[in-house]
């Protein structure tokens, strides 16, 4: 018989240790393999977080006139830069009490308010933009017959024959109430159809209107009311324009996303969506920041 001797030392090394796990080539490709699967889940997870934390949210106050053409412009921001933009639609009467009680970015507003804010340090410097104007249109209850008013001749005789008139506020500069009191004085009627003439905010006007117990309104051309058709905008030599503007607001965020947003809505790409929204963009009749 011949028997095989096994050295000490090396029955040491292939004897597996009492309790160690003995783990096959197969068990340990499976190990490799759910380490990578984590490790691959993981930097999924991180890539996710970083992109959840660049990403800004701009809260923008403005008034009604400038939202359809602002929202539409903001859709294609946030598509651009995966920015996340949110709007407070408020009259202008209620912008300075919306500022006192929130927090906000940005905000739209007419160029004299716009004054009044940056006079006040509301803003942030030099970021204010010129954005569009509106000019205004006569309206009528739908369906009622459409009047002339294609010259102030025309204008004139029509508002003469109507029973009744509406408009916004005369005494805030820069606004559709401001600028049909003016056309009806430059017309050399304002105090002959001061009887008649009701002063109401755009929504009590506009259902004024709409109900037939006003015959004809005066409103921005950007923020016509359900129920009414346009007549036409004021003739040439009577119509005035509410031109608006955006500017960062010193207090809000410091995030460069409000600033790019602000400058993006005063863009040449942007202008089309003014233009459908009927307002003039600022980049047709003067230079902006945004457009140099």
């Amino acid at each position: 018989m011949i028997e095989t001797a096994i050295p000490q030392a090396e029955a040491a090394i292939a004897a597996p240790h009492p309790g160690a796990i003995i783990r096959s080539p197969l068990a340990r490709g499976h190990s490799k393999c759910a380490s990578l699967h984590t490790t691959a889940l993981t930097a999924l997870t991180l890539i996710a977080s970083s992109a959840l934390a660049t990403a800004a949210e701009v809260r923008v106050l403005t008034v009604g006139s400038t939202q359809v053409a602002a929202k539409a412009i903001a859709a294609d921001f946030e598509k651009q830069t995966r920015n996340q933009v949110t709007f407070t639609i408020r009259p202008p009467f209620d912008i300075d009490k919306e500022l006192a009680e929130k927090t906000f970015d940005a905000i739209i507003l007419s160029v004299p308010a716009m004054d009044i804010h940056d006079k006040a340090g509301s803003l942030a410097p030099r970021s204010r933009v010129a954005l569009a104007r509106v000019g205004v249109g006569v309206v009528v209850k739908e369906g009622a017959p459409l009047p002339d008013v294609s010259t102030p001749e025309k204008l004139k005789a029509a508002v003469l024959a109507a029973r009744s008139l509406t408009y916004g506020n005369p005494a805030t500069p820069n606004t559709s109430g401001a600028i049909a009191g003016d056309a009806l004085a430059k017309l050399g009627i304002l105090d002959e159809v001061q009887g008649k003439t009701h002063h109401a905010a755009l929504t009590s006007g506009g259902e004024l209107v709409a109900k037939g117990e006003v015959e004809m309104g005066f409103f921005n051309l950007s923020e016509i009311p359900k129920g009414v058709t346009v007549a036409g905008p004021l003739p040439g030599p009577l119509q005035g324009y509410t031109s608006y503007e955006a500017a960062v607001l010193s207090k809000g965020s410091r995030d460069k996303a409000c600033a790019a947003f602000v400058k993006y809505l005063a863009s040449a790409s942007a202008a089309a969506h003014w233009e459908a929204a009927k307002l003039e963009p600022a980049t047709t009749y003067m230079p902006t920041r945004a457009s140099r």
